[in-house]
């Protein structure tokens, strides 16, 4: 499965996204968290899925809500996880939360806990969180994180932040290793999963 954030596609036909997946052998599921239109051209911004197993349901909830209409800030961008459950019973989920806003992180995280409390089976979400675990979550045992401690994520070319990571269903083994790799200000996570 790939988690990709900030996926900006066009309104009713996702080309790029639909023909990375054709070219890999995967299926494909966007979420967008908003919608746009200009003069050129109307689409959707959000969390994108990859995954060459059968897609059997798909679930996107809100996770940050603004309070105010989208007016191309960060600040008035509202939130999403993306789930897909593959086969019969394992979610997987992309999601991105709020960079500069302490306290919307923080109401993101909550929000997330309480909807991955209500998931039937096991469950792994994997995100830009823009913070570390404990600047978004309340460890109280409903969830387990997975990160590479030795190696930082953002920016790319100097990491200093472990902020890209998964979270998922205590019990799931769970090992994460930052990639070295280029193509994004962020470094990508590579998780295997048992």
């Amino acid at each position: 499965m790939v988690s990709l954030v900030e996926v900006n596609e066009p309104l009713g036909m996702p080309a790029t996204l639909a023909q990375v997946a054709q070219e890999c052998g995967y299926n494909w599921v966007f979420g967008p968290c908003l919608e746009y239109a200009t003069r050129e051209r109307e689409g959707g911004y959000g969390n994108a899925l990859l995954t060459r197993a059968p897609v059997t349901a798909v679930h996107q909830w809100r996770v940050f809500s603004p309070g105010r209409v989208y007016d191309g800030s960060e600040q008035s961008e509202p939130r999403i996880v993306l789930l897909a459950r593959l086969g019969t019973g394992f979610w997987v989920g992309s999601t991105h939360f709020p960079a500069s806003d302490r306290s919307a992180r923080r109401d993101a995280g909550h929000r997330l806990q309480w909807l991955t409390g209500r998931l039937d089976g096991p469950w792994l979400i994997c995100g830009d969180f823009n913070a570390e675990p404990s600047g978004c979550f309340t460890d109280d045992g409903t969830f387990a994180v997975s990160r590479d401690l030795v190696r930082p994520t953002f920016p790319a070319h100097r990491p200093r932040k472990s902020i890209d990571y998964c979270i998922g269903r205590p019990g799931l083994i769970m090992e994460t290793t930052a990639l070295p790799a280029a193509g994004s200000d962020h470094l990508p996570v590579l998780t295997c999963v048992r």
